[in-house]
């Protein structure tokens, strides 16, 4: 166990494994935390050691006096047993790699913890999937500027998100071409004539497991399961997503939809709820009716609850970037960094910027010194 103490401020690093005595603090922060992040909370982190290739973490834990005001999984990145970088953790199921501070306590939370992380093996700390306009991301680029230190972006692409402030009616006026929306009426009409057609949600006090198992079955039909790597393809990514869907449902995170055809299920989409924010966590739909676009169809139904039953501020779709789907229905974009942070050393700060300029002259987008930027 490692502690470092700051003027009242105290880091801690402590092994994944051996967080239960601080799972109730942790959960807390979770739920307070200025910018949400399903994936950091303790059932995500719980869920993500589940999967077969993923390190096991450890946690940057940062206090003040007995509040625990920020907190970053981390691990070692080596290359032959040597280490060469703090990370923050990534696995499949992560899809945002944002800290969990508290609102407000950011500028503290990074001196401590860049602190702390400086002091582990390896050669700089990199954080990837990163929202640059967060209240973490500004006040870490803000802390860097005023000490002279540098920070790279390395890579970066935009993702599809769901924003507060239209009707759903409204968004599909302004953002869907009326022939598209012509083409969806069509198609939900050829599908009542197949038998009824149903949009439906999983209720609070419903068993959840029966939704979870038809999840796996239709996204085992698609391109995941013929290619082996759909939540079912393995006992471990199944043990991962099973665990982070049930969890959710039992904390009342859990926002789960379905598009029935005559009591057929042809679509699912599950969601974790933050706050006022949402996550997708997966969509799946049986191919054998794929030319009534399932998929779109449950994506537009949900505009509806997201939008006018439920009022979200932001629903982040968690896709890749240019995805053929979301990125037609949904116009506004979150935008997702990773950046490399030398450590307070010379030669931390010699190496990355080399490495920085090898990058550089092979992608000159990127690499840019985030210091010198209005991030």
């Amino acid at each position: 166990m490692g502690r470092h103490a700051q003027a009242g401020i105290r880091a801690q690093i402590i092994d994944a494994d051996a967080a239960a005595t601080w799972r109730d603090a942790w959960c807390r922060l979770a739920a307070e935390a200025g910018t949400a992040n399903p994936f950091y909370a303790p059932d995500g982190v719980a869920a993500g050691m589940l999967l077969p290739e993923a390190q096991r973490p450890r946690l940057l834990l940062v206090w003040d006096a007995d509040t625990l005001i920020g907190l970053l999984p981390i691990a070692a990145q080596r290359r032959r047993g040597v280490a060469i970088s703090v990370e923050n953790w990534d696995q499949r199921l992560r899809a945002l790699g944002e800290p969990l501070v508290l609102p407000g306590r950011e500028p503290e939370f990074w001196r401590a913890a860049l602190d702390c992380a400086g002091r582990l093996p390896g050669w700089w700390l990199r954080l990837s999937a990163l929202d640059p306009h967060s209240p973490a991301t500004r006040a870490l680029v803000a802390l860097l500027r005023a000490s002279g230190r540098p920070c790279y972006e390395t890579r970066a692409y935009e993702r599809a998100v769901l924003l507060h402030g239209l009707t759903s009616e409204q968004h599909a006026a302004q953002h869907i071409r009326g022939k598209v929306l012509k083409e969806h009426r069509r198609l939900r009409a050829r599908l009542a004539d197949r038998g009824e057609l149903r949009f439906e949600r999983l209720s609070g006090d419903a068993t959840v497991a029966p939704w979870i198992d038809d999840l796996f079955r239709l996204e085992e039909t698609g391109w995941k399961g013929r290619e082996g790597v759909a939540a079912s393809a393995d006992a471990g990514t199944e043990a991962c997503f099973r665990r982070m869907i049930e969890s959710a449902h039992a904390a009342g995170d859990l926002d789960f939809h379905r598009m029935t055809v005559g009591g057929q299920v042809i679509a699912m989409l599950a969601n974790l709820e933050r706050g006022g924010e949402a996550f997708q966590l997966k969509i799946a739909y049986d191919e054998e009716w794929a030319s009534f676009s399932p998929g779109v169809l449950i994506e537009m139904a949900y505009l509806t609850y997201a939008l006018d039953k439920r009022g979200l501020a932001r629903v982040d779709s968690c896709a890749r970037a240019g995805h053929p789907m979301i990125d037609r229905i949904w116009p506004e974009r979150r935008r997702i960094v990773s950046l490399i942070v030398p450590h307070a050393t010379p030669w931390s700060r010699l190496i990355c910027r080399a490495q920085m300029a090898w990058r550089a002259r092979r992608q000159p987008q990127l690499n840019r010194d985030m210091g010198d930027s209005k991030t």
